[in-house]
């Protein structure tokens, strides 16, 4: 572990200790040492990544960030993902496809504990947990009950409080808040990157281009969620597989709450020193 490294663990645990305070920010630069993380069902560490989900049939997992963080104020969180190996059942309703793999993962905002866990397969490990909202990366196209667009689409979804579910069939009750389809196939083994960004309000979706949203939907959590104290909600990874079947990868995380507005001044005086030591931490060639 490189000096750089161990100051960011110093962040985090230093950042959300005092969550009303700062918010909770933390960094991992990759996941040598998941600390601060539950892992449920098929969720593994795999050469210092998340393996959301293996390459095999019926893999159902979820990861989450042992505390809750306050969610309500503001977030920006980015990661990187690589989605790898897709093999398995192929559709016969695409013409030309012979296999793209499934099912897909999401990063989920819940309040059900951190042994919340979903369906497999079309259920992308979300499906069933109850007062979440989930941004699904769909890799499969459930056709035609599911009302999908294709076998590529990112899509937020939320039932409030109660059982969320990741149909998107318009009409009441539908669970889906905004969909859309990435021009790259996000299952062909290049690494993405991922930008969420929320304000009551508003919640946007970046998909490997930090300038622009892909989707963005108006949504308020402190009204769509019942949260602890107002605010706070768990927050992490779902993913799953079926009869199709590919490795789902987080790389890297990270996420920055935005702090209270009396406390800004002081979180960016401790922000500044964190980078601070960094750099002479660079300089001093560990």
């Amino acid at each position: 572990m490189s000096y750089t490294k161990s100051v960011g663990w110093a962040a985090l645990s230093f950042l959300s200790v005092t969550p009303a305070l700062f918010g909770t920010s933390f960094i991992f630069s990759d996941f040598s040492n998941p600390l601060g993380l539950t892992m449920v069902g098929n969720a593994s560490l795999t050469a210092n990544r998340l393996r959301l989900t293996e390459a095999a049939e019926n893999q159902v997992s979820a990861v989450w960030l042992n505390s809750r963080a306050d969610v309500q104020n503001g977030f920006t969180t980015s990661f990187q993902f690589q989605i790898t190996d897709r093999g398995g059942h192929s559709p016969d309703w695409e013409e030309g496809v012979v296999n793209d793999g499934a099912d897909g993962f999401t990063f989920t905002i819940q309040n059900a504990g951190t042994t919340a866990m979903g369906l497999y397969a079309s259920g992308i490990g979300y499906y069933g947990i109850a007062n979440s909202l989930s941004i699904e990366f769909d890799t499969w196209n459930n056709k035609p009950s599911y009302c999908e667009p294709n076998g590529n689409h990112i899509a937020v979804q939320s039932l409030g409080t109660a059982v969320n579910q990741p149909e998107h069939c318009p009409g009441p009750g539908s669970a889906t808040l905004g969909i859309a389809s990435p021009v790259l196939d996000m299952s062909n083994g290049t690494i993405y990157n991922v930008m969420i960004a929320y304000l009551p309000g508003a919640l946007s979706v970046y998909f490997n281009d930090m300038s622009t949203p892909l989707l963005t939907v108006a949504v308020n959590l402190g009204t769509l969620l019942n949260l602890e104290n107002g605010r706070d909600a768990f927050i992490g990874f779902t993913s799953s597989t079926g009869g199709a079947f590919e490795n789902h990868d987080i790389i890297q995380w990270s996420y920055s709450g935005v702090p209270e507005p009396g406390t800004m001044l002081l979180t960016g005086g401790a922000l500044m020193l964190i980078s601070a030591v960094r750099i002479n931490g660079r300089r001093r060639g560990c």
